[in-house]
């Protein structure tokens, strides 16, 4: 063979590859891009029962799927400059070495993080007996891909992931800045500016996951700008559909980047003239979007009723969650005015911006940026998209929130755009002397400058998890420092007499906010049980549910672990869920370090005993009086109108009568206290059609005559009147409980009749 013979290999049922035509194409992202298919195939296989199977079929797949994707990839043109690994490589490595050592422990990381990842990389996302053990059971593949390095590197290093996704954002940002930067050197240092904020560099050596879909989103948005000078059109348009459809679902509020990015495909696609074949292809991308989101939607909504669960349930609607979404009110806009001005003003309201409430100012310098790229004379098209991409991903990004940690794309954008602009000024500002001419184009890199110059002042005093830099704890530094690389299994680093303990675990319940992750890398294969969430307890079939667990766990060793902060509050949960505890044991974890331990409690629970249905028996009294409020479960009960009114003249009265019944596993009491509190009384309550209750619409009371037992029904005459101005109305009947609340806000279901009012 010539030593010049190109290289090739046969692979079954694939034509002769060319090793060095693809070596040649391969750059730093594609190796991790298997990573990141590892972590959405391994989804689609969670039904194969047999973790080497699933995982050895994960492996080849992601595989094949790279070569794929370096098949019908184009041949590189420029690649990354080499000056580029010394600008922007070391210096993002000394941020993350600046905290490595030190075991992350940040909130988000006990609080669901660890769990996540821990849980799907093993299979479906709940196991048998579990019950909601975090709060948010959401697309687990971000903590997939953490979860996959942890193993193969150790806890620590685990998070190098971060610190790689940063690297390849940089390569592509490199790319972008190529038609406004030519000099290598400068262009690379002009990276390390974009990338050079607080808090995207907070993150780089922990385990939050909002780095990770960055590179994606912004190739996404390289091949939508570059797709009118494509000789491969189709395929860069199927290949950004697959990579925003995996930056939404690593992390569903990326949908904020997906959607303007798209908007900039749509702008260049139907901006040139189409044919059929492309509007197929456009067809294709829509599917090809949703194909990573798909199997943790499906599985979650088999699991809850809900694609999103617990998001958006006023309108996905799921009975193992009350119908709002949740929202922290602490963080964005207040109203409408302070929505469209946000990116403007968050410089000046840091503390609505986050936990940390430290903030250089990205968006506010990018806000001005993207109004002159818009309106800017005989601007260049591609600045132009740039400007509409970040206008409008900062416009979502207010809207559905205003967390500045979903806002990393646009503060990426915001420094590119800077560049862009700085250009700009560059070639429209020819005629000027040249001093005066460097002038005027420093302004905006020096403005730029300055943010990163607080940004690395931030970055130096704090991050998510607290932890000291080595500047700050030389000493710690070099003790945790023997341990990188030798920390994968938590439970080795346990004394003899806590593994012993540990091990006897057949089950968790979750009863702090801090606590399931290390429950989680202790004893990863126990269920567990979540019950530090009152969201989890509102609705009937979440009870019924959270039952079903317990009965799952009886007669095993169920325990809980809880920090010494959180103890009183664990076992007030503990107690509201009707379960007992037995021996408390202080012990210290130690978090994969001799030196790193947490004080914790651990709690021998036991379910309650087992509750007989009660039945009325021949003695029984027809009517006992409520010492207090009605259990939980109680407040479920079944209404019917045997002749339910159709039509009511305006103001008309009538007697309607009305069948209740006891659905719950629990006696109603007929009488309350002499004050009228506690009495069971059927009520009506009058809604317009379009659902607004109507002012002083509390109409009529009747009060249940006897005790109800369980399945017990009793029949009660109902005065009700009608609205006074005519119309189509909504009659909702409902038990309410006097001086606590109507059945519906507990769970249960009232009837609703349509009414027309003449």
């Amino acid at each position: 063979m010539s030593g010049s013979a190109p290289l090739k290999l046969r692979v079954a049922g694939l034509p002769h590859v060319n090793v060095f035509a693809l070596s040649r194409k391969m750059e730093f992202g594609d190796v991790l891009l298997v990573f990141y298919a590892a972590a959405f195939l391994r989804q689609y296989l969670w039904p194969v029962g047999n973790q080497f199977v699933a995982w050895s079929l994960t492996a080849a797949l992601s595989m094949l799927l790279g070569f794929i994707h370096l098949r019908t990839k184009p041949e590189v043109g420029e690649r990354t400059p080499r000056v580029f690994w010394v600008v922007v490589l070391l210096p993002l490595l000394f941020v993350y070495v600046l905290r490595a050592p030190f075991p992350d422990l940040s909130f988000d990381v006990l609080n669901q993080r660890l769990l996540q990842g821990e849980r799907a990389l093993r299979g479906p996302q709940f196991l048998p007996g579990d019950f909601f053990p975090t709060i948010l059971p959401l697309n687990p593949s971000s903590d997939m891909l953490t979860g996959i390095f942890r193993h193969i590197l150790g806890y620590r290093l685990g998070t190098i992931i971060n610190l790689l996704a940063l690297v390849w954002a940089g390569t592509i940002i490199d790319k972008l800045l190529r038609p406004f930067v030519k000099r290598d050197l400068l262009r690379s240092a002009c990276v390390l500016l974009v990338l050079f904020t607080e808090h995207i560099l907070f993150e780089a050596n922990n385990y939050m996951v909002d780095l990770l879909a960055l590179p994606l989103e912004l190739e996404a948005l390289r091949l939508a700008l570059n797709y009118g000078e494509s000789d491969r059109k189709h395929r860069d348009l199927l290949f950004a559909a697959l990579l925003l459809g995996a930056s939404v679902g690593l992390k569903l509020t990326n949908v904020v980047v997906a959607l303007p990015v798209a908007v900039i495909f749509a702008v260049r696609v139907f901006s040139a003239r189409i044919d059929g074949r492309t509007l197929g292809y456009v067809a294709v991308a829509c599917l090809i979007f949703f194909l990573p989101i798909l199997p943790h939607a499906f599985y979650i909504w088999r699991e809850t009723g809900s694609p999103v669960f617990p998001l958006y349930n006023s309108l996905i609607r799921s009975s193992l969650w009350s119908n709002v979404s949740p929202y922290d009110g602490r963080w964005g806009p207040r109203d409408t005015r302070e929505t469209l001005l946000w990116p403007l003003m968050s410089a000046w309201r840091p503390g609505r911006l986050s936990e940390l409430g430290l903030y250089s100012g990205r968006l506010t310098i990018g806000f001005v940026a993207t109004v002159l790229g818009l309106l800017l004379p005989q601007i260049g098209k591609r600045t132009r998209l740039i400007a509409l991409a970040v206008l409008l991903g900062s416009l979502m990004w207010s809207v559905t929130s205003g967390y500045v940690r979903y806002a990393l794309f646009v503060e990426i954008a915001d420094g590119v755009l800077v560049f862009a602009l700085a250009r700009y000024v560059w070639d429209r500002t020819r005629n000027f002397p040249r001093p005066l001419k460097f002038v005027v184009v420093a302004l905006p890199i020096c403005l730029l400058s300055l943010q990163c110059i607080l940004a690395a002042t931030l970055v130096r005093q704090t991050e998510w998890g607290g932890r000291p830099t080595v500047f700050d704890d030389a000493a710690g530094y070099g003790r945790e420092l023997r341990w990188v690389g030798r920390d994968r299994d938590l439970l080795a680093f346990q004394p003899d007499e806590y593994k012993g303990l540990i091990r006897q675990v057949d089950a968790w319940v979750v009863s702090g906010v801090k606590s399931n992750g290390v429950e989680a890398l202790l004893r990863p294969d126990a269920p567990a049980l979540g019950i530090a969430y009152d969201e989890y307890f509102e609705k009937p079939d979440a009870r019924r549910r959270f039952a079903d667990a317990v009965e799952f766990v009886r007669g095993k060793r169920v325990y809980s672990l809880t920090l010494h902060d959180e103890l009183d509050a664990s076992l007030q949960a503990l107690r509201r869920r009707g379960l007992t505890t037995g021996q408390v044991t202080p012990v210290l974890v130690c978090f994969f370090s001799a030196h790193r331990r947490v004080h914790m409690l651990l709690i021998e629970v036991f379910p309650p005993e087992k509750r007989e249905t009660p039945r009325r028996g021949p003695m029984t009294p027809d009517v006992t009086e409520a010492k207090g409020p009605l259990e939980g479960d109680a407040f479920q009960a079944i209404i019917k109108v045997p002749a339910p009114p159709m039509r009511l003249r305006a103001g008309q009265k009538e007697t309607i009568q009305v069948i209740v019944k006891n659905a719950s596993d629990y006696v109603w009491s007929a009488r309350g206290q002499s004050d009228g509190k506690f009495f069971l009384n059927a009520g009506d309550v009058w809604f317009e059609a379009t659902g607004n209750k109507i002012v002083n619409s509390l109409d009529g009371r009747t009060t249940i005559p006897r005790d109800l037992y369980p399945g017990e029904e009793t029949t009660l005459p109902l005065q009700i009147t009608a609205p006074a101005t005519p119309g189509e109305y909504v009659l909702e009947i409902d038990v309410v409980q006097e001086g606590v609340g109507w059945f519906k806000d507990r769970g249960s279901t009232p009837l609703r009749i349509r009414v027309q009012v003449e």
